[in-house]
């Protein structure tokens, strides 16, 4: 079961990316981790650095991606890119602002893309 949720969670990285790509964001970072957790997404666009969770779901029969996103999650993902930008000071410095986003994925029982949702500034930084 681990090895199936593993190569999920890659597969909605890959799809995320790809649909972040399209909306003009590059990708700087992709599983940036550290013994306190981890983040799928370091993303940018013009002066903003985003953080992005990402939340893959095959079929809605267990409820949608979006449920998956708790408070404590954000928590862990704010603290994460609060590390991330002390580690990477030219980083931090190139960018104005930085938020936590999401990108929620629901994929059909083949694993096409069912659908995609991005949204910004889902914690408070």
């Amino acid at each position: 079961m681990k090895t199936q949720n593993f190569s999920k969670g890659r597969l909605g990285e890959q799809i995320a990316s790809q649909y972040l790509k399209k909306k003009g964001y590059r990708i700087l970072e992709q599983n940036f981790r550290t013994r306190y957790g981890e983040i799928d997404i370091i993303s940018a666009k013009d002066k903003l650095l985003a953080f992005v969770e990402v939340k893959l779901k095959v079929g809605k029969n267990f409820g949608l991606p979006e449920e998956m996103i708790t408070p404590g999650k954000l928590g862990q993902v704010k603290k994460m890119a609060e590390v991330y930008l002390q580690q990477n000071p030219k980083i931090a410095a190139k960018y104005e602002q930085y938020r936590i986003d999401a990108v929620c994925i629901v994929l059909n029982e083949d694993y096409s893309v069912k659908d995609t949702r991005h949204y910004e500034n889902v914690a408070q930084n």
